[in-house]
């Protein structure tokens, strides 16, 4: 089957290349919102050495007609929200791979929101996109474990691992139109992070500041502190103090160390 590939990260071109012979890519559309960033640039790149065409989807705009007609469509880690006209285009459906559980964990940035929240597993589901946000047939889905010194950045490698190991799975029931329907009733739909939601707060359990932390890693903003000098970026917690670290009192009554960011010398802050 022709179908368009959806996505703003390289990682897709390993999807495409564990399709069997009966998937064929015939185009790739990219969101305008991640133009100029290092990774659209990479799925341009490598979207040109297949000689495959590539269509930029403006924000609040409709997909343009300047690909091939495929009935069908792959999502991969799409950062737009995609409107029932487009979907509509494809006669089978646009199938995507969101890294969350449905219904626990439907909407934006739900890896960080899991990381931030404790979870010990994060959820994978390949489903059919529909008007309402990840709330169409699942017709895939497992779990990854979160283990707790693991950054969201492993996290991530591992869920595009796992996202391509259970592909095959997803495209032949959603061939095959075997599928269940979730229930959303007992769920939540988690808006996109803002920078607020980056603020370590006051006397914070352990627990709560190192998830904040290793979910905010890099190459995502900071978790952060306020301080009486301004916003300082935090990138790590460790029990000793060491060089460019500031004390910060837990929840528990102990002190732990909040790792300054490279550029954050401990003179500007205390």
């Amino acid at each position: 089957m022709d179908v368009h590939l959806l996505t703003s990260d390289p990682s897709a071109f390993e999807l495409v290349d564990s399709f069997g012979k009966g998937v064929s890519v015939t185009g790739v559309i990219v969101p305008s919102n991640r133009l100029k960033t290092a990774k659209t640039e990479k799925v341009l790149e490598l979207a040109n050495l297949r000689n495959l065409p590539v269509s930029i989807h403006h924000l609040h705009n409709h997909f343009d007609n300047s690909l091939p007609s495929s009935p069908a469509a792959i999502s991969w880690l799409y950062s737009q929200i995609i409107c029932a006209t487009d979907l509509d285009r494809y006669s089978e459906g646009v199938l995507n791979m969101h890294g969350g559980k449905i219904p626990e964990y439907r909407g934006a940035n739900v890896m960080h929101w899991a990381i931030i929240n404790g979870e010990k597993e994060l959820g994978i589901t390949w489903h059919k996109m529909v008007e309402e946000v990840d709330a169409g047939p699942i017709y895939a889905e497992t779990c990854i474990p979160i283990p707790p010194e693991m950054s969201a950045l492993e996290i991530r490698g591992k869920m595009i691992e796992k996202g391509i190991a259970l592909f095959p799975s997803a495209w032949k029931n959603f061939l095959d139109k075997k599928a269940r329907m979730p229930d959303l009733s007992g769920g939540k739909r988690w808006p996109p992070r803002s920078a607020v939601d980056g603020e370590i707060g006051e006397h914070w359990s352990e627990e709560m500041v190192r998830n904040i932390v290793r979910a905010l890693c890099p190459p995502w903003p900071s978790a952060y502190i306020k301080t009486m000098k301004g916003i300082v970026p935090i990138t790590g917690v460790v029990l000793d103090r060491q060089r460019d670290s500031i004390p910060y009192l837990t929840k528990e009554g102990r002190y732990i160390f909040l790792v300054l960011e490279a550029t954050t010398p401990e003179s500007s802050v205390i």
